[in-house]
Formats: structure tokens, sequence, C-alpha cells
């Protein structure tokens, strides 16, 4: 539900002295794994979503420095505070995995006020609104995807528009959580939170009653104009020692009501207990082999459509992006969901062929998807299937240090 805004009803209220600031970064992780995972390499800074950028002047000596991506002072002016009577957030119980935050209207909130992407402001329903630290470069992508790729909207969740938070709203939420909680690390972050500016999108699961919830990391490595040498290093090593080099993907969080695992976890997983892996999230209590098979056909059917709208996107580069798979543990006979989430580095390169990379992991993910439908084995059936890394592979690598290319068609 939406209602727009008078103009004066719309006008922000700052408590005295109160300022919009950009995103500011977490603190870091004391544990050596996670803090050298999370750690800035050459001038980085943490803004939102899994997405970094570097500081202005940063430099790489060898190869050229990466392009420094700007914000202007009229994207950032127009985030303005929204201190209002009745509206209280918290962070979202459901996130499975990234670096960032993700924050909710708090339970029993009607009704938060939001900026629409094109200026004007409008009051909308808050039980299926999602809020994620705001990257100008994912916001700007959304925006191109509904000018200029309407057709590929389906794949990724409806975009509504952008919220500030007061100083105060954030520290809240914060302040909220549980000292004896058992520690993870999004407790870690939620505790040092203090992000103020937000993309408003739709929360996909909302309308479940028992969400089971898979995210996959996709690349064969994680690339990035504004990557620095040191931090395409890490990536590269990271890439190396999980399943990303061989197919493409490694699993970034799933949950479950039996179990849930991280980005660590799915991090070390070895190749060969992948299916399994994956097996987790269709093991629905109450379904039939019906039901099981009818929702990893639906899937398989999507990925494939993913493949057809992506190879229509010439020039574009799906770097870091995520694959989000959703199902209602407890109405097996509703149909899944797949959404394709995290563009703070999705960019366009002067090459004019369609990310093979990234369609060759949708590939491989198909083939993992038929094996857990039709129970075969990782030798020989999958391993014979598998797609390697494309030969582009190391033009990719110099894509990467292109200077940034108009995004617009």
């Amino acid at each position: 539900e939406v209602e727009a805004l008078s103009d004066a009803a719309t006008a922000p209220m700052l408590a005295p002295g109160l300022a919009v600031r950009p995103p500011q970064q977490p603190v870091r992780l004391p544990i050596s794994e996670r803090a050298a995972d999370e750690a800035p390499g050459g001038g980085e800074t943490p803004v939102g979503g899994k997405s970094a950028t570097p500081q202005a002047g940063a430099a790489v000596s060898s190869p050229p420095a990466a392009p420094v991506r700007k914000d202007s002072a009229a994207s950032v002016g127009s985030m303005r505070i929204e201190e209002v009577d009745g509206e209280q957030f918290c962070f979202y119980s459901k996130q499975v995995g990234g670096h960032a935050c993700l924050v909710k209207p708090a339970p029993g909130s009607a009704w938060i006020r939001i900026r629409r992407l094109d200026e004007g402001e409008v009051r909308m329903s808050a039980e299926a609104l999602l809020l994620k630290p705001l990257d100008p470069s994912e916001r700007d992508f959304y925006a191109i995807l509904s000018s200029d790729y309407q057709d590929f909207l389906e794949f990724v969740p409806k975009v509504h528009g952008t919220k500030c938070l007061s100083r105060h709203q954030v520290s809240a939420m914060a302040a909220s959580l549980d000292a004896h909680a058992d520690e993870s690390f999004l407790d870690d972050r939620r505790r040092s939170h203090t992000i103020q500016q937000y993309i408003v999108m739709q929360d996909l699961a909302s309308s479940m009653r028992s969400p089971r919830i898979l995210d996959l990391k996709m690349g064969f490595r994680q690339r990035s104009k504004w990557h620095s040498e040191r931090k395409r290093e890490r990536c590269r090593a990271k890439a190396m020692s999980s399943t990303s080099h061989a197919i493409g993907f490694r699993i970034c969080g799933l949950t479950t009501a039996e179990r849930s695992v991280d980005k660590y976890w799915g991090r070390k997983l070895p190749l060969r207990d992948m299916k399994e892996a994956l097996s987790m999230f269709f093991l629905l209590d109450g379904a039939t082999q019906e039901e099981r098979e009818r929702n990893i056909r639906c899937l398989i059917d999507r990925l494939e459509r993913l493949h057809e709208a992506v190879a229509r996107m010439p020039g574009w580069r799906f770097w870091s992006t995520s694959l989000l798979f959703l199902q209602d543990g407890a109405f097996p006979g509703r149909t899944p969901d797949c959404r394709l989430i995290d563009f703070a580095r999705t960019t366009r390169v002067r090459s004019t062929s369609a990310d093979e990379e990234f369609l060759a992991g949708l590939r491989n993910l198909q083939v993992f998807f038929e094996a857990v439908l039709h129970g075969h084995s990782f030798d020989p059936w999958i391993n014979e299937r598998l797609t390697p890394q494309p030969a582009n592979g190391s033009a990719q690598d110099a894509e990467e240090l292109e200077s940034e290319v108009e995004r617009t068609p």
C-alpha cells in the first residue's frame, strides 16, 4: 500500500545539531580470519551491502590504479533524515549472509515514509519492506534496469526508494540487542552498526511463515573496478580455497528449520559435497515427492530464463552478485522464488560480449539442481557436465582495470 504525501507532510523533522552523514565504517572483527576477510585493502572503505569503495586518491603503482567512485553532492543531499514519531527499526532476523546489516521496520509498524528514486515521497505499508545500507552504484543500477531493461526486473527484488534514519533510530537498534545472545559475525556488526542511509526494497520472505533461504555468491572470483591490487589478490586466494574457482559459485548462507550455516562454512565446503548441501534446501517436512520435484524443476526453469536474460545484456558484468533462493517450509506446495541481488560492483565494460563467467556459473548450478532432482552422483555424472572457467577469464582481469564506462546505453 502506498500513500503520496504533500510537501507539508513530508518536511523533515531534524533534532538540533542533527546532520546527514555518509554510511559509517563498522568496527573490524577481532577474530583473525574474519578480520582478514573484511579488512579493506589499499584504501577501501565498506559502504553498504557487500561492496567496498576506495578512498579518494587511492592509487596502485602497477597495474594502474582502479577508478575512484564519487558521489555527487546532489545525491547525498537528497537523503533527508526522517525523524518521524512511531517509526522504529530493528535488525532483520532472516538475514543469512552478507557484509552489511539489513534492517526492518520494527514489529507493529504500520507505515514508514520513504523517498522514491524519482525524488517523490510516499508513505508505504511497513510489513513487506526491507532496508539495505545504500550503495550509490547499486541504487543507480536498479534505476537503469527500470528504464532500460524492464524485462530483467522479474529477476531482482522490487526497489521502492531510499530512506535515511536518524542517529537515534540507528543507535536504538544496537541498544535493543540481547547482550547475552550467542556471538556471531552478524552480532558483532550489529553492535557497531552506525549506517543511516538505506535503499528500501521488497522483503521477499515477508509472506512466508517458515522461510528457507539459500544465498549463493556467484563468480569464479569476486571482482570489482574499485578493488586495490591487494584486495584482488585476497579475492583470488579466497576463490581458490572454495568451490568458486571450480564451478563459479559458493554457498554464502543457508537457513532451514533444522540448521543454519554461514559463509565461512560455505567457503570450506568441498566440491564433492555441494550436491548434498544444496539438497538441504529442498528437504521440506511434509512435502510429497511430487511437490519436491516440482519445486526443483521450477527453479531450474528460472535459472534458464535468467541465463537468457543476462545473455541479452552485452557489456554488463555481474561481478560479486548473489543468487537468493526462497521457499516456505510451512507450505511446500507454494512456488519457490529466486532473485539476483547485490549489484554494488555490477558494471559496464567496453567489451560487447555477455558475462561468460556468470553464465558458466549459472549452467553449473543447473547441473547440480538436475543431480538433486534425479539423484545423480558427483562422479561421473556431475563432474562430466561442469563448465570450467571460460577462457576469457584473463580478459575480465583486464576489464577490472578499465576506467569507468558510462552505464547508460
